[in-house]
């Protein structure tokens, strides 16, 4: 096995005609278009000022879920109960037939909250979202006007 002793720097990558003009000792002008600076709109990262940054579709919320199934459940039992407690005392007879329309909303609220949590869950998936690959800071893109 041949070992190379030559030493080799990291030169850029350069076309063959642009080598031959270095070869030959010419030197390269430069365009005013070329070495202008062109205004380039890159995404950073707010937070630790990375380029590193890629945009997803949000996708399926479970925290809306669970959001909005702990509601569901703690307002059907606090209207279960509260009911249960207003018959218990018999505060006013009066209030009876409010007392059984909040009793039904309760119980509609109890079952029908699992179904709505689940389709709660949906809403927003398709939004974009940034994410910075660097330190998972994650941010909602400002609208375009």
């Amino acid at each position: 096995m041949q070992r190379d002793n030559r030493t080799t720097y990291n030169q850029p990558n350069r076309s063959s005609v642009q080598t031959n003009r270095a070869v030959s000792g010419q030197s390269r002008t430069t365009s005013p278009q070329a070495s202008s600076t062109k205004s380039v709109n890159a995404v950073i990262c707010r937070k630790c000022k990375s380029q590193q940054v890629v945009a997803n579709k949000r996708g399926y919320s479970f925290a809306n879920l669970f959001t909005t199934l702990s509601i569901m459940i703690l307002f059907g039992i606090l209207t279960i109960v509260s009911n249960y407690l207003i018959n218990l005392y018999r505060v006013s007879y009066a209030l009876e037939s409010f007392m059984i329309l909040f009793m039904g909303l309760g119980a509609i609220s109890l079952f029908l909250a699992l179904p709505v949590s689940i389709l709660v869950g949906f809403v927003g998936r398709s939004e974009i979202v940034n994410g910075c690959m660097n330190c998972g800071f994650k941010w909602r893109p400002a609208k375009r006007k």
